[in-house]
């Protein structure tokens, strides 16, 4: 049926954009995939992101970005343009004081504990999440390991204006467009965020994993 040629072809392109192998995407490094999410948080007035495994990129220090990343160079065969592409995701930080913008984070306490970087590295990362939990402009959530689960932490996922979802796993991307979907992962996000602590309670607790991290020994 050769008449089908044009709408299987227009398929498989828009299959290919929803789904991208970091392998495909990081051949010519991290910096290009890391200024292309610039460019849309650029453009996103309400962003939406939970995390149950690492700290968001928006809220990352350079030396934490900098072992995230390093992944990409590791496990994905990325080149490595690893100081150009954490330069770009500390860039991106600015656009959370930007006026108009509306930001709201959650994460697991797993977040705070998962050793994915050195010690000091991730006492100076937690450091910086208590000082930016503060920020008016910014709804940051944690959830406890106490907290009854609403739903399975199955993995990360971010929302650019209730249009967009973006999730990852370890091999590629996969990008979300389809309206009944993005409603899913709305609702799903509104009943992680319901399970989080905020504001001093939030702070309460990233002050005591962030003392235990000083306590331990070596």
């Amino acid at each position: 049926m050769p008449e089908l040629a044009p709408e299987l072809i227009a398929t498989l392109r828009t299959l290919e954009s929803q789904y991208m192998q970091f392998r495909r995407l990081f051949r010519a490094g991290m910096t290009g995939k890391q200024q292309a999410i610039q460019e849309l948080e650029a453009t996103t007035t309400f962003l939406r992101n939970f995390e149950n495994v690492f700290v968001p990129g928006l809220l990352q220090t350079p030396e934490y970005a900098r072992c995230r990343l390093a992944e990409g160079v590791d496990q994905d065969g990325a080149l490595d343009d690893l100081t150009s592409a954490v330069h770009v995701r500390m860039q991106r930080q600015q656009v959370l004081y930007r006026s108009g913008k509306r930001f709201h984070f959650v994460i697991t306490e797993a977040v705070l504990r998962y050793r994915l970087c050195p010690t000091d590295v991730m006492v100076e990362q937690l450091d910086r999440l208590v000082s930016l939990s503060a920020l008016r402009h910014i709804r940051f959530g944690v959830i406890p390991f106490a907290a009854r689960f609403p739903v399975a932490p199955v993995h990360g996922f971010w929302i650019f204006d209730d249009q967009r979802v973006a999730v990852e796993n370890f091999t590629a991307e996969l990008t979300i467009t389809r309206p009944a979907e993005v409603v899913a992962h709305l609702r799903l996000f509104a009943q992680l965020a319901d399970a989080a602590l905020y504001g001093t309670d939030a702070r309460a607790l990233l002050t005591r994993v962030l003392t235990e991290l000083v306590d331990q020994p070596g």
